[in-house]
């Protein structure tokens, strides 16, 4: 381990207290959810009414049940005025929300958001730093930059939940080795890694897990299956993905869950949630203290009806995700076959 990722690590360690009470189960129970979008001011007021107090209603009661909640957060939460993008070129957007959304996501139970994507700098490093101190006020830790990740402890058990992307700022993706020997360093002082990723080609139409590295408007977005596999054999015990704005397959690899898009999951109308864009899974895994598979179930919620997750009866999600898991992985793992039915 470099000399840099054990002062990270300890410093994470030192000032990290427990996050949760005692519990009778020894599982670790994470609740993983996909990208998140509050609202946003511009480049014209796009709100929610009533200070969006009811959000992630519904979504929070299984948020709040997990031991540790984690998400993606597509966007700043940030008064900074300078965009960093010109939004009115081609499929350019920016999502600047404003702090007096971000209480809705420490009351709704989440401990991390990562901000390894392309939009944590929409608002340039000024935008990214404040977004980062808005979440630590909320007891909530930000994972993604760069050398970094986010370290919890619950019941004694060290967890660490690490953010790739893409983007240079960020836990590379694309630098496969380098995520692997990342990976490797932090397993040597934590006993459940989680890592989550932003990355694939984005829409409906590209719903599919690729066998190679996948693009988009001439961006490389990465070979997900090769990243996922690498790093749980580095030491990753979970490993969920986000980017392509629509669910794709799950697969148990290792006897390690791996789930390569969660879609959206709260975007308050700055991103497409007709047909499957409108799908929003919440991943529920229980694992061992050293990171083993115990259970596994996807809660449906959708966006078709609102711009916010609400529970679905039909299962979409997981039904979607059992189908493509199929025909994208293959010959499935029991605990994949089981995992749509609700909580």
């Amino acid at each position: 381990m470099t000399v840099k990722y054990q002062a990270i690590l300890l410093i994470a360690l030192l000032a990290v207290p427990l996050i949760h009470g005692e519990q009778d189960t020894e599982a670790i129970t994470f609740a993983m959810v996909g990208d998140i979008m509050l609202g946003t001011d511009y480049p014209e007021p796009n709100l929610p009414p009533e200070d969006g107090s009811y959000l992630l209603e519904e979504a929070g009661k299984y948020l709040r049940e997990a031991d540790v909640a984690i998400g993606n957060l597509e966007g700043t939460i940030t008064s900074e005025q300078e965009c960093a993008k010109v939004v009115n070129e081609g499929f350019v957007y920016a999502f600047r929300t404003p702090p007096y959304l971000s209480g809705l996501l420490g009351k709704a139970g989440f401990d991390v958001l990562n901000t390894a994507n392309n939009h944590s700098r929409d608002f340039g490093l000024s935008g990214t730093e404040e977004t980062e101190m808005i979440l630590a006020s909320l007891g909530i830790q930000p994972t993604g930059r760069r050398g970094t990740a986010a370290i919890l402890e619950v019941r004694k058990t060290t967890i660490a939940v690490i953010g790739f992307s893409p983007y240079e700022a960020d836990n590379s993706l694309l630098e496969i080795d380098k995520a692997v020997a990342f990976v490797d360093s932090i397993d040597e002082v934590v006993d459940i890694i989680v890592v989550t990723f932003h990355g694939g080609a984005e829409g409906a139409s590209n719903i599919h897990l690729s066998d190679s590295a996948e693009t988009y408007l001439g961006e490389d977005r990465g070979d997900l299956r090769q990243f996922a596999h690498s790093v749980v054999d580095a030491g990753a015990d979970i490993v969920f993905g986000h980017g392509p704005h629509v669910p794709r397959a799950m697969e148990v690899y290792s006897n390690r869950i791996i789930a390569y898009s969660l879609g959206n999951f709260c975007t308050w109308k700055g991103l497409k949630v007709s047909g499957v864009n409108g799908l929003a899974p919440l991943l529920w895994v229980e694992v061992s203290e050293s990171g083993e598979l115990v259970d596994l179930q996807v809660i449906s919620f959708e966006q078709q009806t609102q711009h916010y997750p609400l529970l679905d009866s039909l299962d979409r999600a997981g039904k979607l995700m059992l189908e493509l898991s199929r025909t994208d992985i293959g010959a499935l793992h029991p605990m994949i076959e089981k995992a749509i039915h609700n909580k």
